[in-house]
């Protein structure tokens, strides 16, 4: 997988994302126009189980990361300053969304504790949908080790204890998550970063193997696209979040291997440069602040295509924002 491939797919990602957190609830779904159903349900809402972003997302980072590793022979020297550049991205977006949020929801109080837990981003209480981002930097500083700790054996024996490490995490999540994990981030946050590692270890071994490429050189047919749909249809009636990695690294694979414009490389991977910022802003109109705004826009796709160009836009602004700090720090510097 080049740099750009792995930019078209982060892409992919966002866009999965926002269609997630748009349709994935039926009573915002209810908000909206429907004209095709599958059975009683929306398809929107029934094509929302075929998202899951957040195994895209640590499928591609692990990969990058072992590419690193590969390169750099384990010395990974710029993993603490690729955090620093994630969490001041963080802060900007904090700084321009939040008071507008709390003017919006009336919701005026504040106290040290939730600043902290929000700008550490160890509890995201301001911005729920930033869950990720804490045990995704925890990953990020432990790679090394994790990597070191792979190294020792096969990729099959590596991808079998994750996959059922993903479907064990994914069992108690589902059962037990909101009556003991979510209000107690001490226990939740370590939980989430052995239950988000087996999607990091996949795309490590995708890199490992180099499997994507060895696809691309013997089947790059457009029956793959056939090959796609029918593992997203698998997905929607499954609905389970256990074929996460699994599901998210087949994907990858057979998109990447298909036959595509070059007009929707170019646009998803520039999609791609800013799905980060996309991630941790889309959600700030959809549910925080423009939520009744956003869905009375009333047809699924009007909805997607405005949310899409609106977080695009509002990721120029936190870019420039942030080079801006970044000339002021140099030069003071």
């Amino acid at each position: 997988m080049t740099k750009q491939e792995t930019q078209i797919m982060k892409g992919v990602a966002v866009l999965l994302m926002i269609f997630l957190h748009l349709f994935n609830q039926m009573h915002n779904v209810e908000l909206c126009e429907s004209f095709i159903y599958i059975g009683n349900m929306p398809f929107v809402y029934w094509l929302s189980a075929a998202t899951n972003p957040v195994s895209f997302f640590l499928i591609l980072s692990g990969y990058g990361m072992h590419f690193i590793h590969v390169r750099t022979e384990s010395r990974d020297t710029h993993r603490w300053s690729r955090v620093a550049k994630l969490y001041l991205h963080w802060w900007v977006i904090l700084a321009l969304f939040t008071v507008p949020s709390f003017v919006y929801n009336g919701n005026y109080y504040t106290n040290y504790s939730q600043v902290v837990n929000n700008y550490t981003a160890f509890k995201t209480s301001w911005y729920a949908e930033g869950w990720f981002l804490f045990p995704f930097v925890c990953l990020s500083l432990l790679a090394p080790l994790l990597f070191k700790l792979t190294d020792k054996f096969k990729v099959r024996w590596i991808l079998l204890v994750s996959f059922l490490v993903g479907t064990c995490t994914s069992f108690i999540v589902s059962r037990y998550g909101a009556k003991y994990l979510y209000n107690t981030p001490w226990l939740y946050d370590p939980f989430l970063i052995i239950h988000l590692a087996p999607s990091f270890i996949f795309g490590a071994m995708l890199q490992r193997t180099g499997f994507v490429y060895k696809v691309q050189q013997k089947c790059r047919t457009k029956w793959l696209w056939l090959a796609l749909t029918i593992i997203v249809i698998i997905m929607c009636i499954t609905r389970t979040a256990a074929w996460g990695p699994l599901y998210a690294t087949t994907f990858i694979v057979l998109f990447l291997s298909a036959p595509r414009q070059q007009w929707v490389d170019k646009v998803l991977a520039h999609l791609g440069d800013h799905s980060m910022n996309m991630w941790l802003i889309h959600a700030w109109f959809c549910y925080y602040i423009f939520h009744d705004f956003v869905y009375s826009l009333r047809y699924p796709l009007v909805i997607y295509v405005v949310l899409v160009i609106v977080s695009l836009l509002c990721s120029y602004l936190v870019n420039a924002i942030f080079s801006f700090f970044t000339v002021i720090c140099h030069r003071k510097w």
